[in-house]
């Protein structure tokens, strides 16, 4: 073949090609190029408290005079002084729980680059293992963090979140999920929520306690953030009941009762 004929064949290819091409919809010409963006993981909508059936939803407000419910907000209440150190900027740093002790309410992550700058590892305050971590920090977790300096000049770790799979996971997030099911003989329960099966790919177990609490039954609409277990998988903690507040057909009896609280 000619040099001449090397030169045409780009040329008769592309004729041959773009008519087939424009023959497809956007979204195949897209994915064949390559132009369409990867998909994103699913998200708590900002309308998560609207159901797909257009009903909206609430958080059903206990009895201010059950004993529970004022023992549960004393011990949220805080007379303490805030000492939490505020991040130096928006970076995040990735490193490992060195150590931690949940006797004496700190550890430390060795992060590499800060090591290096501080020549000390990352202090690790119980405050953010419990908001940030889900009350557990082991040896060996990956964590990433946002940076704090105390007056002494030595690092402390703000908004940590723990790698769990792909995912960094910030345990003081809210989520919203249903009930999938109980079972009273055994104490326990599953939450099924889109967005936390996607990190976790399970679903997030429910203890009695939280049902209880929170008068739950299969199919209840809640609240709730995560902690995990010994064996770092996760449940829920912090639950919170929501309720329909309004809806644009007509109700079955257990969603009735279940406005009527």
């Amino acid at each position: 073949m000619t040099t001449r004929h090397q030169a045409r064949l780009p040329c008769c290819l592309a004729l041959l090609f773009v008519p087939w091409l424009l023959q497809l919809g956007s979204s195949a010409q897209e994915a064949f190029l390559g132009l369409r963006q990867p998909t994103s993981r699913p998200k708590a909508s900002l309308h998560a408290l609207v159901g797909d059936d257009g009903t909206t939803f609430e958080r059903f407000e206990k009895d201010p005079s059950d004993k529970k419910v004022r023992g549960e907000r004393k011990a949220s209440g805080s007379s303490g002084k805030k000492t939490d150190l505020e991040p130096v900027d928006d970076t995040w740093y990735e490193g490992s729980i060195k150590s931690y002790s949940t006797q004496d309410g700190f550890g430390f992550i060795h992060c590499d680059e800060l090591f290096n700058k501080h020549q000390a590892d990352v202090f690790l305050h119980k405050r953010q293992v419990d908001t940030h971590l889900g009350s557990r920090a082991t040896r060996g977790d990956q964590v990433r963090f946002l940076l704090g300096v105390n007056q002494a000049g030595k690092p402390q770790a703000r908004n940590v979140e723990r790698r769990v799979g792909s995912h960094w996971v910030d345990f003081s997030k809210v989520y919203v999920g249903s009930v999938k099911d109980y079972r009273e003989e055994k104490g326990f329960g599953f939450i099924v929520c889109p967005e936390t099966h996607y990190i976790f790919q399970s679903d997030i177990f429910l203890h009695k306690n939280e049902v209880e609490k929170n008068n739950l039954s299969k199919g209840s609409r809640v609240t709730f953030s995560i902690q995990v277990n010994k064996n770092n998988r996760p449940q829920a903690r912090s639950v919170e009941r929501l309720v329909p507040t309004s809806f644009s057909g007509e109700r079955s009896e257990e969603e009735t009762e279940m406005v009527a609280g």
